[in-house]
Protein backbone atom coordinates (compact mmCIF):
# COMPACT_ATOMS: atom_id res chain seq x y z
CA UNK A 1 0.00 0.00 0.00
CA UNK A 2 1.30 3.46 -0.89
CA UNK A 3 0.13 6.95 -1.79
CA UNK A 4 -0.39 6.00 -5.43
CA UNK A 5 -2.85 3.17 -4.82
CA UNK A 6 -4.53 4.35 -1.63
CA UNK A 7 -7.71 5.38 -3.46
CA UNK A 8 -8.06 1.82 -4.69
CA UNK A 9 -7.85 0.49 -1.13
CA UNK A 10 -10.31 3.04 0.19
CA UNK A 11 -12.80 2.07 -2.52
CA UNK A 12 -12.27 -1.65 -1.87
CA UNK A 13 -12.67 -1.22 1.88
CA UNK A 14 -15.94 0.65 1.39
CA UNK A 15 -17.23 -2.22 -0.77
CA UNK A 16 -16.19 -4.82 1.80
CA UNK A 17 -17.68 -2.85 4.68
CA UNK A 18 -21.00 -2.78 2.83
CA UNK A 19 -20.85 -6.55 2.24
CA UNK A 20 -19.94 -7.41 5.84
CA UNK A 21 -22.64 -5.03 7.10
CA UNK A 22 -25.11 -6.93 4.94
CA UNK A 23 -23.96 -10.19 6.52
CA UNK A 24 -24.50 -8.62 9.94
CA UNK A 25 -28.08 -7.78 8.99
CA UNK A 26 -28.70 -11.34 7.77
CA UNK A 27 -27.33 -12.79 11.02
CA UNK A 28 -29.49 -10.47 13.13
CA UNK A 29 -32.51 -11.47 11.04
CA UNK A 30 -31.85 -15.16 11.69
CA UNK A 31 -31.46 -14.57 15.41
CA UNK A 32 -34.63 -12.49 15.57
CA UNK A 33 -36.58 -15.13 13.63
CA UNK A 34 -35.31 -18.08 15.66
CA UNK A 35 -35.33 -16.87 19.27
CA UNK A 36 -39.16 -16.61 19.55
CA UNK A 37 -39.46 -20.22 18.31
CA UNK A 38 -38.28 -21.68 21.60
CA UNK A 39 -39.63 -21.50 25.12
CA UNK A 40 -36.70 -23.41 26.58
CA UNK A 41 -33.17 -23.94 25.38
CA UNK A 42 -31.15 -27.13 25.69
CA UNK A 43 -27.58 -27.41 24.43
CA UNK A 44 -28.64 -28.61 20.98
CA UNK A 45 -30.28 -25.20 20.53
CA UNK A 46 -27.94 -23.03 22.60
CA UNK A 47 -24.77 -24.06 20.78
CA UNK A 48 -25.83 -23.26 17.18
CA UNK A 49 -27.51 -20.06 18.42
CA UNK A 50 -24.25 -19.19 20.16
CA UNK A 51 -22.38 -19.76 16.88
CA UNK A 52 -24.80 -17.43 15.13
CA UNK A 53 -24.53 -14.76 17.84
CA UNK A 54 -20.71 -14.92 17.80
CA UNK A 55 -20.81 -14.66 14.02
CA UNK A 56 -23.05 -11.59 14.22
CA UNK A 57 -20.78 -9.74 16.62
CA UNK A 58 -17.74 -10.74 14.60
CA UNK A 59 -19.26 -9.24 11.46
CA UNK A 60 -20.10 -6.10 13.43
CA UNK A 61 -16.61 -5.61 14.83
CA UNK A 62 -14.98 -6.51 11.52
CA UNK A 63 -17.02 -3.73 9.95
CA UNK A 64 -15.85 -1.29 12.60
CA UNK A 65 -12.22 -2.32 12.17
CA UNK A 66 -12.35 -1.92 8.40
CA UNK A 67 -14.26 1.36 8.66
CA UNK A 68 -11.52 2.77 10.88
CA UNK A 69 -8.94 1.88 8.25
CA UNK A 70 -9.88 4.69 5.88
CA UNK A 71 -8.69 7.53 8.19
CA UNK A 72 -5.37 5.71 8.62
CA UNK A 73 -4.93 5.52 4.86
CA UNK A 74 -5.85 9.19 4.42
CA UNK A 75 -3.29 10.09 7.10
CA UNK A 76 -0.74 7.90 5.27
CA UNK A 77 -0.34 5.50 8.20
CA UNK A 78 -0.08 2.59 5.82
CA UNK A 79 1.38 -0.03 8.16
CA UNK A 80 -1.39 0.55 10.67
CA UNK A 81 -3.97 0.49 7.87
CA UNK A 82 -2.63 -2.82 6.58
CA UNK A 83 -2.87 -4.25 10.09
CA UNK A 84 -6.51 -3.10 10.34
CA UNK A 85 -7.32 -4.64 6.96
CA UNK A 86 -5.66 -7.94 7.85
CA UNK A 87 -7.46 -8.31 11.19
CA UNK A 88 -10.77 -7.19 9.73
CA UNK A 89 -10.70 -9.85 7.04
CA UNK A 90 -9.35 -12.57 9.33
CA UNK A 91 -12.12 -12.08 11.89
CA UNK A 92 -14.91 -11.78 9.33
CA UNK A 93 -13.73 -14.93 7.56
CA UNK A 94 -13.12 -17.43 10.34
CA UNK A 95 -15.39 -16.34 13.18
CA UNK A 96 -17.86 -14.65 10.85
CA UNK A 97 -18.41 -16.65 7.66
CA UNK A 98 -17.40 -20.09 8.98
CA UNK A 99 -19.57 -19.96 12.10
CA UNK A 100 -22.47 -18.42 10.20
CA UNK A 101 -22.50 -21.05 7.44
CA UNK A 102 -22.08 -24.04 9.74
CA UNK A 103 -24.65 -22.79 12.26
CA UNK A 104 -27.43 -22.92 9.66
CA UNK A 105 -27.65 -26.75 9.25
CA UNK A 106 -27.36 -27.10 13.04
CA UNK A 107 -30.30 -24.74 13.54
CA UNK A 108 -32.36 -26.47 10.83
CA UNK A 109 -31.65 -29.71 12.69
CA UNK A 110 -33.44 -28.24 15.70
CA UNK A 111 -36.39 -26.47 14.11
CA UNK A 112 -37.31 -29.08 11.48
CA UNK A 113 -38.11 -32.78 11.67
CA UNK A 114 -37.99 -33.08 7.89
CA UNK A 115 -34.97 -35.30 7.17
CA UNK A 116 -34.82 -34.24 3.52
CA UNK A 117 -34.67 -30.55 4.42
CA UNK A 118 -32.01 -31.18 7.06
CA UNK A 119 -29.80 -33.19 4.69
CA UNK A 120 -30.18 -30.69 1.85
CA UNK A 121 -29.21 -27.83 4.17
CA UNK A 122 -26.11 -29.72 5.34
CA UNK A 123 -25.09 -30.61 1.79
CA UNK A 124 -25.58 -27.02 0.61
CA UNK A 125 -23.49 -25.69 3.50
CA UNK A 126 -20.68 -28.25 3.20
CA UNK A 127 -20.46 -28.26 -0.61
CA UNK A 128 -20.67 -24.46 -0.75
CA UNK A 129 -18.05 -24.04 1.97
CA UNK A 130 -15.82 -26.66 0.36
CA UNK A 131 -16.01 -24.98 -3.04
CA UNK A 132 -15.37 -21.58 -1.46
CA UNK A 133 -12.31 -22.79 0.45
CA UNK A 134 -10.64 -25.37 -1.74
CA UNK A 135 -11.10 -23.53 -5.03
CA UNK A 136 -9.16 -20.58 -3.63
CA UNK A 137 -11.93 -18.02 -3.07
CA UNK A 138 -11.42 -17.94 0.69
CA UNK A 139 -8.63 -15.91 2.33
CA UNK A 140 -7.45 -19.13 3.99
CA UNK A 141 -5.29 -19.86 0.93
CA UNK A 142 -3.42 -16.58 1.44
CA UNK A 143 -2.80 -17.28 5.11
CA UNK A 144 -1.81 -20.93 4.67
CA UNK A 145 -0.65 -21.42 1.06
CA UNK A 146 0.78 -24.89 1.75
CA UNK A 147 -1.80 -26.27 4.16
CA UNK A 148 -5.05 -24.47 3.35
CA UNK A 149 -6.61 -27.58 1.78
CA UNK A 150 -5.90 -29.56 4.96
CA UNK A 151 -7.42 -26.84 7.15
CA UNK A 152 -10.38 -26.62 4.80
CA UNK A 153 -11.02 -30.37 4.94
CA UNK A 154 -10.75 -30.38 8.74
CA UNK A 155 -13.28 -27.52 8.93
CA UNK A 156 -15.73 -29.40 6.70
CA UNK A 157 -15.29 -32.69 8.58
CA UNK A 158 -15.87 -30.95 11.90
CA UNK A 159 -19.02 -29.38 10.44
CA UNK A 160 -20.34 -32.81 9.42
CA UNK A 161 -19.33 -34.27 12.79
CA UNK A 162 -21.22 -31.52 14.61
CA UNK A 163 -24.31 -32.19 12.51
CA UNK A 164 -24.26 -35.94 13.20
CA UNK A 165 -23.40 -35.59 16.89
CA UNK A 166 -26.27 -33.12 17.32
CA UNK A 167 -28.78 -35.54 15.77
CA UNK A 168 -27.67 -38.49 17.88
CA UNK A 169 -26.84 -36.37 20.96
CA UNK A 170 -23.39 -37.89 21.02
CA UNK A 171 -20.69 -35.62 22.51
CA UNK A 172 -22.21 -32.60 20.75
CA UNK A 173 -20.91 -30.15 23.37
CA UNK A 174 -17.41 -31.63 23.26
CA UNK A 175 -17.25 -31.54 19.45
CA UNK A 176 -18.51 -27.95 19.52
CA UNK A 177 -15.67 -26.98 21.85
CA UNK A 178 -13.17 -28.72 19.56
CA UNK A 179 -14.61 -26.89 16.56
CA UNK A 180 -14.41 -23.48 18.26
CA UNK A 181 -10.87 -24.25 19.44
CA UNK A 182 -9.89 -25.13 15.87
CA UNK A 183 -11.41 -21.90 14.51
CA UNK A 184 -9.59 -19.94 17.22
CA UNK A 185 -6.33 -21.71 16.34
CA UNK A 186 -6.46 -20.91 12.64
CA UNK A 187 -7.51 -17.33 13.47
CA UNK A 188 -4.44 -16.88 15.67
CA UNK A 189 -2.15 -18.56 13.15
CA UNK A 190 -3.57 -16.44 10.32
CA UNK A 191 -2.97 -13.23 12.30
CA UNK A 192 0.67 -14.23 12.74
CA UNK A 193 1.17 -15.46 9.20
CA UNK A 194 3.63 -13.60 6.99
CA UNK A 195 1.30 -14.48 4.13
CA UNK A 196 -1.63 -12.78 5.89
CA UNK A 197 -2.48 -10.63 2.92
CA UNK A 198 -6.00 -10.79 1.63
CA UNK A 199 -6.86 -11.26 -1.98
CA UNK A 200 -7.87 -7.65 -2.15
CA UNK A 201 -4.33 -6.65 -1.30
CA UNK A 202 -2.66 -8.81 -3.91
Amino acid sequence: MNKENRNFYISQIQTDVALISFMTVISVFFIGALLPQFNAYDLSIRIPLSFLIISTFTFLFSTLILSNTTPEIINEKYKKAEKHISYGYILSEYFGVYLFVLSIPLLINVISNDLYLRIITLIAAIVGMGFYQIMGFSVIENHFPKTYKLYSVVTLLLGILLFVSQIYQFYFTEFSIVFLAFILLITILASRSKNGETKNQQ
